[in-house]
């Protein structure tokens, strides 16, 4: 490297020996502490960035059943498994049935005369790509039509307890 104007020349290797204080030293250790601060609060400010909802107020749920079949047809019915409690929210994200193969599975919500929610024609997963809601004490019902073998799902959503709801959605 050579010197002229603008061009700062590089201590001899011999001014780096002794006691570590070189003519830069200082500026390198003011700016490695520096450096070295920044970095802390970066990994404190992960460290503070943790869930804004609690797991307990928001977490996944998979239940999971078979339809009793009688004469290749039957409805699943729990309330109690099938759908949020008075205190949740279900954010429905895919719904898996399988075991037939031939007839026809319809998900309804709350009503098997009500809002179809999923239909299958065939094995299968129905995923959605917005946001599907159960409110509190909506439930779904499972029911089967023409059915050759047997027919077991799995629901997959995240259970939002109703004062994070706000705060799910942001």
């Amino acid at each position: 490297m050579g010197s002229g104007p603008g061009r700062a020349q590089a201590p001899a290797i011999d001014e780096w020996h002794g006691n570590g204080s070189g003519p830069d030293m200082a500026g390198i250790m003011v700016e490695l502490a520096a450096t070295l601060g920044s970095v802390k609060q970066a990994l404190d400010g992960d460290r503070a960035r943790k869930p804004k909802i609690p797991w307990e107020a928001c977490h996944p749920v998979s239940p999971q059943g078979a339809v009793v079949l009688t004469a290749g047809a039957g409805t699943f019915l729990q309330p109690d498994l099938m759908g949020p409690t008075t205190m949740y929210w279900w954010d429905l994200r895919e719904i898996t049935v399988w075991g037939f193969t031939a007839g026809s599975v319809t998900v309804f919500k709350n009503s098997t005369l009500g809002e179809q929610v999923a239909v299958f024609n065939t094995p299968g997963n129905f995923t959605w790509s917005g946001q599907k809601f159960l409110r509190p004490d909506d439930d779904l019902k499972v029911s089967a039509t023409g059915i050759t073998g047997n027919v077991q799902f799995v629901v997959e959503a995240i259970e939002i307890e109703t004062a994070w709801l706000a705060e799910y959605l942001l």
